[in-house]
């Protein structure tokens, strides 16, 4: 290793990070067909429909994910066209666009739900209350770290 063998606690975290990536723990299909990433946004809208029966509007939904609009628009096209979503004007501001699940979407959220809280439940009973604890205060850190860093490097305007 460089650094005359000596291995770094930054060192060890990255090949940390690195093994996560490679894993793709996050990104296991959970619905045929569906990616990661589409199956995220019917979780998305399935909660934060909660709030509304008027359904959810682009630009809440890009900002809670922190992606752009045309990124979310691009999503949703595409879980449009396989009948999960529906879009409608928004009936106060006729420039915005909700959106709604359909039956569809609305059982395909719950089972990708599902699937991902029997993941984490079997991580729980893997590492145990005190670790998993540990582990959840340690990564809500981290969240909190990365999250100023990137204020940092961006001036703030994020």
């Amino acid at each position: 290793m460089a650094g005359g063998g000596e291995e770094t606690a930054a060192r060890k975290l990255i090949e940390v990070f690195m093994l996560f990536n490679k894993m793709n723990w996050n990104h296991q299909p959970m619905e045929p067909k569906k990616k990661h990433s589409e199956l995220r946004l019917l979780v998305v809208i399935k909660r934060m429909s909660k709030q509304s029966d008027e359904g959810v509007k682009v630009s809440e939904l890009s900002r809670f994910l922190r992606v752009t609009s045309p990124t979310v628009t691009q999503l949703l096209n595409q879980l449009e066209e396989t009948g999960l979503v529906v879009r409608k004007e928004d009936p106060k501001d006729r420039r915005a666009v909700r959106v709604s699940l359909t039956v569809e979407g609305d059982e395909t959220a719950k089972n990708a739900l599902r699937g991902y809280m029997d993941r984490m439940n079997g991580l729980v009973e893997y590492l145990g209350d005190d670790d998993t604890e540990n582990l959840t205060r340690l990564l809500k850190k981290v969240s909190v770290y990365f999250e100023q860093l990137n204020q940092t490097d961006s001036g703030g305007d994020d």
